[in-house]
């Protein structure tokens, strides 16, 4: 029987990602290369954690084949590829998930991460909430950004910008804003040219939640986001893909992936794109190009090199500017304002973002129990950026009589000009042993992180009259545009300009062991960093140097255990830490704020399913907090006086899902409560027609963190169902997502000459999307490759109120968003 292509017995949408070129299945094999492995010729495989290619016979194809799709280029073993009998899937899962011998990602679920360990652990062993979120389920849902991505997380809340913003990736998880990862490695920057990673460079994001400094550093106790990139492989494919949908949305992305050499041993692969958008708010475009060649070199099956450069330019990033609370989240006396107002200026705004990054990913098997894994990345960011932004209303009026104009906005204006160098390594040895009934899994690493570049920035507000910062007001009802802007050339002319050089950087060495024994699975690390920052005012004419040195330590503990039908309770703990460069009135240096979070839950993973099911429990703190000194302004104390006694409280309830229901028919599903309250902030107040607290007020909500959310997307496959003919073509999906409100606080309003602090608490609201997709190769093999979609985003055009994460600051959501998809690939 002449061998068929392992890809040809996939259901449609799934690939076989890595394996050696013309490796049959009829004996053992080494692999050229323990992290791209594939098999064009064989009828199918399983490949185990040392890389060796066991034979399955072609009898057991005639059950069914439940793999959909392999995306584990992140993960730092081989990944294992089954074809088995329904029969036989129940025994060999449970056996595999044991013994970690198999991760794989099928269809939107995927079983293994190396996200929250650095080893190869399928999420069913890991004691910690973590999400993947595979690349069929970007594709799927036409997920382009985080934001997009992760609204189908639970304990995420996106958007925190609305619509308006799409430069940055601006969200909560957990109550707090998460860092950001690719490759294992913290994307770093200045504090206006943050990277946005472009999404078709992306193959996967893990969503690791909870306290994470103990593996990645100093990080806020919510989290990190982790982005994978797509790397070399193994085979030859391609993908190219034309977009367009409203709001002038055009995009253009190819994928290119082709061996250089017959023996797999040197591999290429080529992304690149360009996308534009007129934007949601009015007059407010956005352009990117990118493009990212990569190149991975496997001499032998213990040792790969890959090599990835990236470019990406943005010469426009939309919009930025919010809107004030009244109008939007409250009631005003004008009227609600219009839902795609710029209160910004487009004759004014610029945003231009550089970034250049070259990444090495090494790892090298000293035998199949030791491993050693480097990784490295270098990269350079610029920016130029000009913004205006609500300051406040006008006032009509004095003393008694003295109240807000709601038609006259008085806008802030500013802007920077960055340049920032980052590098940042990890550095790993993995080792495998068992003593006695113990079964260790042991990661010993060092990591580091430096950055260092100059900032120029200027912030402004109002009128004046220096023609070089005065700002014009603005009537957001009837907008007009233009007329006497500033010049804001950064310059020294002005009170608020700033001129700072600085560098920081962090080395991190950190220990780990897994420990199973049978069913329990163990966790412990710890971690010791040492961050230094030393920053340079260049606005001062003594070059005014100021230091800053820290240390800190943290850890985790976790428990596992794995009973029958699939279930795995666990437990664990988790701390974090976050740098500090302020002091008290006294001079004293703070100490880093620091983070711990307590979590249970139980993990369900019904066996003979490509689905799991993850309930979670939490406490969350983040102490040490920079606050107002209750003693400021008294006693010679100074009135901006801070002491760290702050504290930030979030406990929260979460439920989610990810699966394959039945063949072809996937579900996700997502839950979560978040209390997340200030404990320690400013002084408590008793609310009073004049004030009901301010963002920090004690026993306040965090703003912008909405208390519950709940969310589902199902989409059927009528191919991988069985459906043959025209009909097999066929994909239909829809989502649901439904957000609480958050709190919000605003000082705008000025009634009878008494200005009022009003804490408020936005609406809920509930969004719809859907999806309809076809693959031309069901209707005439001639168009094999080729299909078409249509997602739309907010189908019923709800206008909400997405976050007001900022006092007197509110973000309109998207208005319904259509985009329509032609894609080829070969």
């Amino acid at each position: 029987m002449t061998p068929r292509p392992a890809s040809a017995m996939l259901p449609r949408g799934g690939r076989v990602l890595s394996c050696s070129s013309c490796i049959h299945a009829c004996s053992p094999h080494r692999l050229p290369s323990p992290r791209n492995v594939i098999n064009r010729n064989c009828e199918s495989v399983s490949i185990t954690k040392r890389g060796t290619l066991m034979r399955i016979s072609a009898s057991r194809l005639r059950g069914r084949l439940s793999l959909l799709a392999l995306t584990a280029a992140a993960l730092t073993s081989p990944v294992g590829v089954l074809a088995r009998t329904a029969a036989d899937e129940t025994k060999e899962e449970d056996a595999q998930q044991r013994a970690g011998e198999a991760i794989v990602v099928t269809g939107v679920a995927a079983k293994g991460t190396a996200s929250g360990t650095k080893t190869d652990t399928p999420l069913i062993e890991t004691p910690q909430t973590i999400t993947v979120i595979t690349e069929e389920e970007l594709t799927l849902r036409n997920a382009l950004s985080i934001n997009q991505a992760l609204g189908y997380v639970a304990g995420v809340a996106v958007n925190q910008r609305g619509g308006t913003v799409s430069r940055y990736d601006q969200l909560l998880l957990r109550g707090f804003t998460p860092g950001v990862f690719l490759d294992g490695m913290r994307l770093l920057a200045g504090p206006y040219s943050m990277p946005q990673t472009d999404f078709n460079r992306i193959d996967r994001i893990d969503i690791v939640k909870g306290p994470a400094s103990v593996l990645y550093g100093n990080s806020t106790p919510g989290g990190l986001v982790n982005l994978t990139s797509k790397t070399p492989e193994a085979s030859a494919f391609g993908r190219v893909e034309l977009q367009a949908g409203n709001y002038g949305a055009l995009r253009a992305v190819a994928d290119v992936n082709q061996p250089l050499t017959k023996d797999g041993k040197l591999l290429f692969r080529l992304v690149g794109g360009w996308q534009k958008a007129d934007g949601f708010t009015r007059y407010t475009e956005s352009e990117r190009y990118h493009v990212s060649p990569s190149l991975t070199f496997a001499p032998d099956a213990a040792t790969s090199l890959t090599l990835i450069a990236a470019y990406q330019h943005a010469p426009s990033g939309g919009g930025y500017s919010g809107v004030p609370a009244y109008g939007a989240a409250l009631p005003s006396s004008a009227g609600a304002l219009p839902l795609h107002v710029n209160t910004g200026d487009p004759n004014y705004e610029r945003y231009n973002h550089k970034q250049k990054a070259i990444t090495a990913l090494f790892r090298h098997d000293f035998d199949a129990h030791l491993t050693f894994r480097s990784n490295l990345r270098y990269q350079n960011n610029t920016l130029s950026y000009r913004q205006l932004y609500v300051a406040g209303f006008a006032t009509t009026g004095t003393g008694a009589s003295r109240n807000t104009d709601f038609t006259t906005l008085i806008r802030g204006g500013g802007g920077a000009d960055e340049d920032f160098d980052t590098l940042t390594m990890d550095n790993q040895l993995n080792a495998k042993f068992a003593t006695g009934p113990l079964r260790h899994n042991v990661l010993a690493g060092i990591d580091y992180q430096f950055i260092s570049g100059e900032n120029f920035q200027q912030f402004n507000t109002g009128q004046t009259s220096n023609p070089l910062t005065s700002i014009p007001n603005l009537d957001p009802y009837r907008p007009v545009y233009g007329g006497t802007l500033p010049t804001l050339d950064l310059t020294q002319l002005s009170s608020g300009y700033v001129n700072t050089y600085s560098k920081r950087d962090q080395v991190g060495v950190y220990l780990q062991d897994q420990v199973a024994i049978g069913r329990l699975q163990l966790i412990a690390s710890g971690r010791w960093d040492w961050y230094e920052q030393a920053t340079i005012n260049k606005k001062l004419a003594a070059n005014n140097l100021t230091r800053l040195s820290q240390t800190a330590f943290t850890m985790r503990l976790g428990a596992l255990y794995e009973l029958a039908d699939g279930l795995s309770p666990y437990v664990s703990y988790s701390e974090s830490f976050e740098p500090q460069t302020g002091t008290t009135y006294l001079g004293v240096p703070f100490d880093p704020v620091t983070g711990k979070m307590i979590e249970g839950g139980v993990k369900w993973q019904p066996r003979g399913t490509n689905a799991l099911l993850t309930l979670s429990v939490y406490d969350l703190r983040r102490q040490k907090v920079p606050v107002t000194d209750p003693r400021a302004g008294t006693a010679g104390i100074p009135a901006n006086a801070q002491i760290q006694i702050g504290e930030v409280r979030v406990r929260g309830v979460e439920v989610e899902g990810r699966g394959e229901l039945a063949r072809g028919l996937d579900l996700i599903l997502a839950a979560s409560y978040t209390d997340a309250i200030i404990t320690q902030g400013a002084p408590a107040v008793a609310a009073t027609a004049t004030n009901s607290g301010t963002p920090t007020t004690t026993g306040t909500r965090q703003l912008g963190t909405p208390e519950w959310q709940a969310s589902s997307f199902l989409s059927y496959d009528f191919g991988k169902g069985g459906r043959s003919g025209p009909l097999g073509g066929l994909t239909i999906g829809g989502g649901v997502r439904t957000v609480g409100g958050s709190d919000g606080t605003t000082t705008y309003l000025v009634r009878n000459g008494v200005t009022t602090f009003q804490r408020f608490t936005t609406e809920d609201f509930t969004l719809v999307d859907a999806l309809l997709g076809y693959d031309l190769g069901f209707a005439t093999s001639r168009l094999r490759g080729w299909s078409l979609a249509v997602n739309a985003a907010n189908l019923l055009d709800k206008r909400y109120i997405s976050a007001c994460p900022f006092s007197n600051s509110c973000y309109f959501g998207a208005s319904r968003t259509v985009t329509g998809s032609v894609r080829l690939r070969w």
